[in-house]
Order: C-alpha cells, then sequence, then structure tokens
C-alpha cells in the first residue's frame, strides 16, 4: 500500500472504512477507522461509523463507546445522536432512548430518521398515539414519506380506523410500489373493512415479491378458507408450514381448512402442533380433544387431555367432558377387545 501525504492520511482511511462497510468487510473497516481516528482523534464522522461497524458486529458496547465520543466531540450531531438513541433503545432503557431521539431532532428538526425511530419505538410499547404524533410531523415535512405513511396505516388499522388505514396505504403503495410489506399491509386493512376479494389480491401481490413471508402466507391462507377456497388456503398455509415449522398459526389454519373439508385425521396432528406450542389456549386445547373424539383417535391426546383438566378454569363445565373423554380413552388402550 502506498503512503499518502500525512495531511490526506485521515480522508484516505475514512474513505476506505467506507468502502470496507459497504462490501460487509466489517472488521477491515474497523481497522481502517481506527487509523483515521488515529491521524485524527477530532473526527466525528470515524467515530460515528467505528460505532455502526460495532452495532453491525454486535458489540453493542463498543458501539456505544464510539457514539459516545462523536457527541463529547460534537453535542448536536443529530445522526450520531439517532444511533445512540436507537442502540439505547434496543438495549431495554425507552426513557433514555427517547430523550436522545429528542435531541436529535432538535439538533436538526429536519431530520426523519429520529422521528420515524422514536415513533416505532412508541408503537412497540402501544402508545399509538404518541407515535402517531411524531409520524403526523415527518409528513409535515416530507409528504410523500414512503415508511411514514406506510406506520400511520399500521397506527390508524390498530387504533379501529380501517377506512383511514387503506388511504394511508394507497398512498405509501404511491410512492413505493415495490415494498411487499406495504401490500401486506394493505389486505389487513381491506380484510378488516370487509373487502376481501381486494385484501386477496394485495396479498398476492405481497406473495410476488416477497414469496417466504410468513404474515402473508398465513394470512392468505386464512383468506381463502374465510372465502370458501380450501385448496388454496391449504396450499399457502402448507408452505408457511414447511418454512416456518414451529410458528403456531399457520398450524391452527390449516387444521381449520382441514376441519372445513370434514377431515379430522388430518386436522388432528396440526391441532396438536400447535397446542404444544400454545399450551394455554383452552379453547383450542378442548377443540383438539373434541377432534380427537369424532376422529375416534382419543388414545392419541391423553396427554392433552391430562393438560386441559390441569390447567382449565375450575368452574369450566368442559372439564367434566373431558375427563369422560379422558376415561374412555385410557379404557380402549388398556384393553384390546375395544
Amino acid at each position: 500500500m502506498s503512503e499518502t501525504p500525512d495531511s490526506n492520511k485521515k480522508e484516505y482511511y475514512f474513505e476506505l472504512g467506507i468502502k470496507e462497510l459497504d462490501a460487509g468487510n466489517i472488521e477491515k473497516a474497523i481497522e481502517a477507522f481506527q487509523q483515521a481516528i488515529m491521524f485524527d482523534p477530532t473526527d466525528t464522522r470515524s467515530y460515528c461509523n467505528l460505532g455502526i461497524a460495532y452495532e453491525l458486529l454486535r458489540d453493542y458496547d463498543k458501539a456505544r463507546e464510539a457514539y459516545e465520543k462523536a457527541i463529547a466531540l460534537n453535542p448536536t450531531n443529530a445522526v450520531v445522536l439517532n444511533n445512540l438513541a436507537a442502540l439505547t433503545h434496543y438495549s431495554g432503557n425507552p426513557k433514555a432512548a427517547a430523550f436522545l431521539f429528542e435531541s436529535a431532532i432538535a439538533s436538526d428538526p429536519l431530520y426523519i430518521e429520529p422521528y420515524l425511530n422514536i415513533a416505532r419505538m412508541f408503537m412497540e410499547l402501544n402508545l399509538f398515539p404518541v407515535a402517531e404524533s411524531y409520524i403526523r410531523k415527518i409528513l409535515e415535512i416530507e409528504p410523500g414519506s414512503a415508511e411514514a405513511l406506510n406506520l400511520l396505516g399500521v397506527i390508524t388499522n390498530v387504533t379501529h380506523r380501517p377506512h383511514e388505514a387503506v388511504g394511508h396505504f394507497q398512498n405509501a403503495l404511491r410512492s413505493d410500489a415495490n415494498q411487499p410489506s406495504f401490500f401486506s399491509n394493505l389486505g389487513t386493512a381491506l380484510k378488516s373493512i370487509g373487502d376481501l376479494r381486494r385484501a386477496i389480491m394485495a396479498l398476492e401481490k405481497a406473495e410476488e415479491l416477497n414469496p417466504n413471508s410468513l404474515s402473508t402466507m398465513n394470512n392468505l391462507g386464512a383468506l381463502y378458507r374465510e372465502t370458501g377456497n380450501l385448496d388454496k388456503a391449504e396450499h399457502f398455509l402448507t408452505r408457511a408450514i414447511a418454512y416456518y415449522p414451529e410458528n403456531p398459526f399457520p398450524h391452527l389454519n390449516l387444521a381449520e381448512v382441514f376441519l372445513a373439508k370434514g377431515d379430522y385425521n388430518r386436522a388432528l396432528p396440526h391441532l396438536k402442533k400447535y397446542i404444544a406450542l400454545v399450551p394455554l389456549d383452552m379453547d383450542t386445547l378442548f377443540k383438539t380433544c373434541g377432534i380427537a373424539r369424532m376422529a375416534d383417535r382419543l388414545e392419541e391426546v391423553v396427554m392433552e387431555m391430562k393438560s386441559f383438566v390441569r390447567e382449565a378454569d375450575p368452574a369450566d363445565p368442559r372439564k367434566d367432558v373431558v375427563r369422560g373423554w379422558l376415561k374412555a380413552a385410557k379404557i380402549k388402550k388398556d384393553d384390546p377387545a375395544q
């Protein structure tokens, strides 16, 4: 490597760090940023990007240290404040994160990333009205922000304003029609207003853009079941289970498809799998035992029946029914003549 003039060495190593970061060579990027800092210990950019590199390596302590050094050099750097805020939120301190996000916003009121990040944080905390206020500020700054419109759609749908949500998702897609999550969210909102035909169309577009999305496959399966197309429902839910076998909901929905087809034998293993993943869903646990009885396979759900008797509310009248099934299953299991 040829030497560069001393006055340019910092810039050389900084640019090398950016190049290595973009190429995914994180450790080489760290070395380059450290070299840049050695030549100029007051370079905020190098500390900021060093923090990003450490985050990508999941070395969050060193990432925080780099961001804090950058802020010590420039307390009003909105990018660094936003990055440190996001890391602080990830570390489980939303109160401190909110202060840092607000500091980033105060430092640069036109920089939309901290608005988006603080809104997402409040959405995770189910503080939807607070999150909505930040999203609407973004749309004052950048009316066509696709991500802000999408988040506003999510908020309005969750807070029982599905017609408004549909409009926001449609506007998000006008700004960026290549985001499968936008189509998926639109499908969810259209289902909420009862427009199942267009909901399926939106979800099919989401599936076209991202064929392996769990939520899209599961939602399409549930919608096709609801609209009576059981074969298509089975297709999407079977695919969802193939990709995500430990997620309970495709198992439950596929069981419902088989029940609609009158195929209790194929429904039972999926109900059992759902119960294994969500053991305290008493309604489905009871249903599983009932389907086993209808399929004449009670002996296969002895454990599930015992679980129901043990976990259900003492006043639940279904406990006596399950005790009867349990007794019948044990008799059948113990008596070869049965």
